[in-house]
């Protein structure tokens, strides 16, 4: 009789259980849906992009809407790595650094004139960059495209825009 009065409770307590949680979603979901649809109004009326930071994946974009600007011009040029080996050596990268433009994005036409005399400030950045780096962190496999990413968030922020779509190397030596 007890095994009974027993089951009787717990299937009681898992029918309350259910039918409290029926409740909590009926009335979360659609305040939650009103929160989403207000941020969403606030953030256009004061223009913000939702979208911002968004990282593109360089591949989706036609190839006849990008731009690639060379910021070292046709010539290597050595960056300095962090730290040193065990010898007391300091270790460096020789490559060609360039950036790959959207021009399908609206900044497009407003700030890509502006990069021609901002070299100095990108090449600033890829040097601080690869100041952050040992040469054992660069050259594992993810080392390459973490070194990219930061250029590139770096870059967009300084623009303040999301047009700067990929950081790209070429001839990379190390050492």
């Amino acid at each position: 009789m007890k095994k009974n009065v027993m089951s009787v409770l717990i299937m009681a307590l898992v029918f309350v259980n259910v039918v409290l949680s029926g409740v909590i979603m009926i009335t979360l979901v659609p305040s939650a849906k009103k929160s989403n649809q207000l941020i969403e109004e606030v953030c256009s009326a004061i223009e913000l992009e939702l979208d911002s930071g968004k990282v593109y994946n360089v591949n989706s974009i036609p190839i006849d809407q990008t731009d690639v600007v060379n910021l070292t011009g046709d010539t290597e040029q050595t960056f300095t790595l962090k730290g040193t080996d065990e010898d007391g050596k300091r270790h460096y990268v020789v490559a060609e650094v360039s950036i790959t433009l959207n021009k399908a994005d609206d900044d497009y036409a407003e700030l890509s004139p502006l990069i021609e005399g901002r070299e100095k400030l990108l090449s600033q950045i890829i040097s601080n960059t690869f100041l952050k780096y040992t040469i054992d962190e660069i050259t594992t496999p993810d080392g390459q495209e973490e070194v990219r990413d930061e250029m590139l968030y770096q870059m967009q922020d300084l623009f303040d825009s999301d047009f700067i779509v990929a950081v790209n190397f070429s001839g990379v030596n190390y050492q």
